[in-house]
């Protein structure tokens, strides 16, 4: 197909082609018009200290105010996570939020994501799968407000995260290969993943450049946990 010649085995891609790949998604974050919406949608890409490994990290909140107002100061003491030990930010021709005009202009304060928010929230994060050369989506529930919300919980990520047209689908392992937990391949701590046994064939299907390659993993993969990208990311680059 037209674009397979950006890659060296499609639809697998090499640890330099998830690079580009995440620099592209990053690159689509930023210079989207997001507006207000980007008060609820955090992307940044990350790269593990110990490895170099390059992977992309995003958050949102796990319930939506009605008044954008009251989500913003929810999220007003909220930041990326700080695992520093473990991983620093990468610079893939990104911009800080000083230098985002987008933001500034809008009068709006970009959230910051922290792990002692009271807001709950759902992080979830892109690694290339050193096995199936295919991205793997890991993710996690934080600050859930009632204590019969389990955050380790299989049942609470269903109900949470998983639409009711996909739960069948997921259950059986289907092309998204299933929801299991396994310790966090950074942190080593409890981590909920798809498997990505199956995207292969999903991704086949699709005849993408490499500059869209996240963004069309991310419709076959991300959606069935409640990962969606902002519509106007979608505009070319």
């Amino acid at each position: 197909m037209a674009h397979h010649n950006d890659y060296t085995h499609w639809p697998f891609v090499s640890v330099e082609e998830f690079e580009l790949a995440c620099a592209y998604l990053d690159q689509r974050y930023i210079r989207a018009k997001l507006g207000k919406a980007r008060l609820k949608f955090r992307l940044r890409p990350r790269r593990v200290v110990s490895t170099g490994s390059a992977y992309i990290e995003i958050l949102r909140p796990l319930y939506e105010s009605g008044d954008l107002n009251d989500l913003s100061n929810a999220l007003e003491g909220l930041k990326f996570t700080d695992n520093s030990r473990y991983e620093r930010e990468i610079m893939l021709d990104s911009v800080d939020w000083e230098d985002d005009e987008e933001a500034l202009h809008s009068g709006e304060i970009p959230p910051k994501y922290s792990t002692r928010s009271s807001q709950p929230y759902v992080a979830y994060e892109i690694h290339l799968h050193p096995t199936y050369r295919m991205p793997i989506l890991w993710f996690n529930l934080h600050d859930l407000n009632h204590q019969e919300e389990r955050a380790l919980d299989i049942d609470t990520v269903y109900r949470l995260l998983v639409a009711p047209q996909y739960r069948s689908c997921i259950q059986s392992t289907g092309i998204t290969g299933g929801i299991s937990a396994a310790p966090h391949p950074v942190t080593d701590k409890p981590a909920f993943f798809i498997h990505p046994c199956q995207t292969k064939e999903a991704m086949e299907g699709f005849d993408c450049h490499l500059e869209n390659y996240l963004m069309v993993w991310i419709g076959i993969v991300g959606s069935a946990v409640g990962l969606w990208l902002p519509a106007e990311m979608g505009l070319p680059l």
